[in-house]
């Protein structure tokens, strides 16, 4: 009988120590609304978003999103019913290290903005490496993302308005 008991408490202590270090998902808000997520023993940060952008003239910015950990962004934006013309357009990923001072991250990615279009692309930083890499000094690109990322929209001519909807996974 002290054998049984001994060994129930032996898998009782086993199961309570296996439940105890593992992960549980946490979540706080960041940036348009969005959710963080840690899973795993080493932490993984994704955070989703929805910025907000109003676009009625030839240039829009959205709300900035927080993105310390980032070093990946999956963009989604899906256009409503635009009205008039929206010709030769692009959207940027800008980022700032200071709060204050935004630069450009990467190139800019082309887009269609019209009726039920879906654009999608990604922004990956700089990936590390064994060796050290450096960018051309210069007051425009960064390597990877800072503190907080903005999304600015930007088109040759435009018509009366663009309604759309931005999905972002950092990661």
């Amino acid at each position: 009988m002290k054998r049984k008991s001994w060994l129930a408490g032996w898998i009782a202590c086993l199961l309570i120590a296996v439940m105890v270090s593992l992960p549980l998902p946490r979540s706080s808000a960041a940036g348009g609304g969005g959710t963080t997520y840690t899973i795993g023993y080493t932490p993984v940060t994704y955070i989703f978003d929805n910025p907000a952008i109003t676009i009625t003239t030839a240039t829009a910015t959205s709300a900035a999103t927080p993105t310390t950990t980032a070093h990946e962004a999956h963009i989604s934006w899906v256009f409503g019913t635009v009205s008039g013309s929206f010709g030769t357009c692009t959207v940027q990923l800008k980022t700032t290290i200071d709060g204050t001072n935004y630069y450009t991250l990467g190139s800019a990615a082309s887009v269609t903005a019209t009726t039920s279009t879906k654009n999608v692309w990604d922004v990956l930083a700089q990936a590390p490496t064994t060796t050290v890499t450096t960018g051309t000094p210069g007051s425009s690109v960064l390597l990877g993302f800072g503190v907080l990322t903005t999304q600015v929209f930007a088109c040759s001519s435009y018509g009366t308005s663009a309604p759309v909807t931005i999905s972002v996974l950092y990661k």
